[in-house]
């Protein structure tokens, strides 16, 4: 923690999912992957990242991909998604010693809720894909994004009965931690600006190391 920092205690902790909680960057990048419409994400992500669309453009372009598909397969896609070493160990940890926990992800729900009972956390939030009779219409509930994701985390504090001085907030990119939490942590960021927006950066592969910044 930056030198004079002071907070409230902790009453809550809010995690990205992508390449915190997982070991995968982006459960849409997956998914393109495992269905063969990689040339179409790599597009969309182009426009996206030049400014062309918006984030919930880019879900409903991504979503349109997989119409059709059946949700068993796609939990099957999702199989060989891997949660990061001290995952489960470090939500147990925190929930022993009263810390409320929630998933905010700007990825999908089917991985999303299924972290969230994996793991035992609180809550989760994130944008759902539309399935009809077990069938993905090609449609999505855009609920998270990289813009609107502070204002979610706020949410899920509250929801979480925490103030946001109250709550410690642990991702990968700058987006998921705003700078009103309690408490910042950068674990494995992916850019400078991440590590400069954090009050902690953890580079071990195992998460439970920000259990200690948590409690001390």
């Amino acid at each position: 923690m930056l030198p004079g920092k002071h907070r409230r205690e902790l009453r809550a902790a809010v995690f990205d999912l992508d390449g915190t909680l997982t070991d995968t960057r982006s459960v849409w990048q997956h998914l393109h992957e495992k269905f063969g419409t990689s040339d179409v994400g790599r597009r969309t992500a182009e426009m996206y990242h030049s400014g062309f669309i918006d984030y919930a453009e880019w879900a409903r372009l991504d979503a349109a991909c997989w119409k059709n598909v059946a949700v068993s397969d796609l939990l099957f896609a999702l199989d060989d998604i891997r949660y990061t070493p001290g995952a489960r160990e470090t939500i147990e940890q925190l929930k022993t010693h009263g810390i409320r926990t929630a998933i905010v992800s700007a990825g999908l729900s089917v991985l999303a809720d299924k972290a969230k009972i994996d793991l035992n956390t609180d809550l989760s939030i994130s944008n759902e894909l539309k399935v009809i009779d077990g069938i993905l219409t090609g449609d999505v509930i855009v609920r998270v994004g990289p813009g609107n994701k502070a204002g979610v985390i706020e949410e899920a504090a509250w929801l979480l009965g925490a103030e946001m001085e109250e709550t410690v907030v642990v991702g990968d990119n700058a987006f998921d931690i705003p700078e009103n939490a309690g408490l910042r942590i950068a674990f494995k960021p992916v850019t400078l600006q991440t590590r400069n927006a954090a009050d902690i950066v953890v580079e071990d592969d195992d998460i439970r190391v920000v259990v200690d910044h948590i409690l001390q």
